[in-house]
């Protein structure tokens, strides 16, 4: 039995089909975390792959957050599965697991809180030793919290998360079952698991030093050990007892250094590899003595910013004759009872379109044949010769004349995108004659004086005046030759441009270096003194007095001082002038 475990970053945002990224995985049992989707963001091409049958924990809280998932190849049916920790998730359905240990120390709205990111899903199985022995396995899918130093109620909620999970790890290990831990925990658990070498102080983070308490003995780090506080650790957790579960891949690889699951991809750190290790597949103590014979990291998967990771059981599944209720198959919109909003909005085929409008004419024209009466032919030329009548106003005698609507002509530049130059350029088209028109308009007269447009004339005169003084500073700033405009107009002399003058004639080029000089640019890139290299341009997105500003590095990949190929220390703010 192969069980993968990858931090997906979204399942949805595979290049590929899910059935044949699975494929080229493989593993019996894949569990996803960091999904991002909910419910109602959920497909069928994503919740029914072929050949498995699947399990999601959807977020309550945020929609594309969070979120994990159980597939499992239909010859390792689960024969139950749930969604959560503490159980409240899945009070009405059927085929729990059960045995979630004393709460007593958790608030109801404290559990609430923690079971409403979507952060875990459980399936168990029916597996087989060689000696013929049957037990069942819980295998518990999580994505534990990140810490965040800036948040406190954040460090606090994630460690609250992992005294759950412990309570119910252990409380499933004494109902006699076998449990298996795995997914993203979001911590190192040794120095040898991350690259950087912080000081002693990151090393005894709390979340550490859970971790290091829930390894057997032979596998804890006895530096953090000892820096634990045995009494202030049962004051928070005092139902869990620890040393009970094994790190699957440092119980085949202890001394193996580089093994790291997760990389900076805004630094492209995973070009040199400089990373953590942060996804576990940890296994009880017993099931890691009787059947764990493999462990391995794909490191060369990419698709994420962390890498899926495995372990090998020699056992055998005993299938389920039928799949528990989670299974997403039978979520009513996959299992044909309920139709997604999305389905009356579905775009129609043309022969579609055809079929529905001959059906609706068919459907008229019976209804009109049975409703209309029969008319004789002597009847029909007596309509045919009847002639209507025009229409009256009420109370008047004379009839009503048809208000003729005003008709406006389309120009001929309707449809085509304006060029840069146009808003620059003022409107020679006005005319002293369309000035007296316009008023003639707006006094209703037919004749108009001189002395009624003068006013207005001065008025377009003096703006038309403004415009083409614009114009033609316009024209000097984008450096186009203020004759262009009347190149190939009638009456017009052919004039050779000047000596630091250009005549376009294609738009698009002039549109193009139109707004290079206007906005002008930052130059090539500063060369790094590193490597010699071109270096790549960033912005601050860190809260603080630095915000927004850019600066230059050095284009390669972070890694260790001491590795040449890593990145170097240039650095170059963006000064703007």
């Amino acid at each position: 039995m192969k069980i993968v475990s990858w931090n997906i970053n979204g399942i949805r945002a595979s290049k590929t089909d899910l059935k044949s990224l699975f494929k080229s995985i493989g593993g019996d049992v894949l569990c996803l975390q960091e999904t991002k989707v909910t419910r109602d963001m959920l497909d069928e091409a994503t919740a029914i792959v072929e050949g498995y049958n699947s399990y999601f924990s959807f977020s309550k809280k945020r929609s594309g957050y969070s979120g994990v998932a159980n597939f499992c190849r239909d010859h390792v049916t689960p024969t139950n599965a749930e969604e959560g920790l503490s159980g409240g998730l899945s009070a009405k359905v059927e085929g729990i697991i059960g045995c979630y240990g004393n709460h007593t120390s958790f608030t109801e709205d404290e559990l609430k809180s923690l079971d409403a990111e979507g952060r875990a899903v459980i399936t168990q199985h029916r597996i087989r030793f060689r000696d013929g022995e049957e037990k069942d396995l819980a295998i518990i899918n999580v994505y534990c919290p990140r810490f965040d130093p800036d948040r406190e109620d954040r460090h606090q909620y994630k460690l609250r998360f992992f005294a759950l999970l412990q309570t119910r790890a252990e409380a499933l290990l004494d109902s006699g079952r076998h449990v298996i831990i795995l997914g993203d925990i979001n911590t190192t658990h040794r120095l040898i698991d991350r690259c950087d070498s912080d000081d002693g102080e990151s090393n005894k983070r709390p979340s550490r030093l859970w971790f290091n308490q829930m390894m057997w003995p032979e596998g804890r780090d006895p530096d953090l050990d000892s820096d634990l506080d045995r009494e202030e650790f049962m004051a928070t957790t005092p139902y869990t007892v620890g040393g009970k579960f094994v790190d699957t891949f440092r119980h085949l690889h202890p001394d193996e250094e580089g093994c790291y699951t997760n990389w900076c991809t805004l630094t492209n750190a995973r070009s040199t590899n400089y990373g953590r290790r942060l996804d576990y597949i940890l296994a009880d103590t017993e099931l890691t003595r009787r059947c764990v014979i493999g462990a391995s990291i794909f490191a060369e998967v990419e698709g994420s910013d962390h890498c899926p990771i495995s372990v090998d059981l020699d056992c055998q599944v005993i299938p389920a004759k039928a799949c528990p209720q989670l299974c997403t198959k039978f979520m009513p919109e996959f299992s044909g009872k309920q139709q997604k909003l999305s389905t009356f909005f579905t775009k129609l085929t043309k022969r579609d379109v055809e079929m529905k409008i001959n059906e609706k004419c068919e459907n008229c024209s019976q209804n009109r044949d049975e409703s209309l009466p029969r008319v004789s032919s002597e009847n029909l030329s007596r309509v045919k010769s009847v002639k209507r009548s025009p229409e009256k106003k009420p109370g008047c005698s004379q009839p009503m004349k048809k208000q003729k609507t005003a008709v406006v002509k389309k120009s001929n530049s309707v449809g085509k995108q304006a060029n840069l130059m146009s808003f620059f350029k003022g409107n020679g088209s006005d005319s002293k004659d369309q000035v007296k028109s316009e008023v003639a308009v707006s006094i209703g007269a037919n004749d108009v004086k001189e002395s009624q447009v003068s006013s207005k004339l001065s008025v377009f005169v003096e703006v038309n005046e403004v415009e083409k003084e614009d114009t033609a500073a316009t024209s000097k700033y984008f450096n186009v030759n203020s004759q262009t405009a009347t190149d190939g107009c009638e009456g017009s002399e052919e004039k050779k441009p000047e000596l630091g003058t250009t005549l376009v004639k294609d738009n698009s080029l002039s549109t193009a270096s139109a707004w290079k000089n206007l906005l002008g640019g930052l130059g090539p890139a500063p060369l790094c003194k590193g490597h010699q290299e071109p270096c790549v341009l960033r912005m601050v997105k860190k809260p603080g007095p630095n915000k927004g500003r850019q600066f230059y590095t050095c284009a390669r990949g972070e890694g260790l001082k001491s590795n040449p190929e890593a990145r170097c220390e240039f650095f170059k703010w963006i000064v703007k002038k």
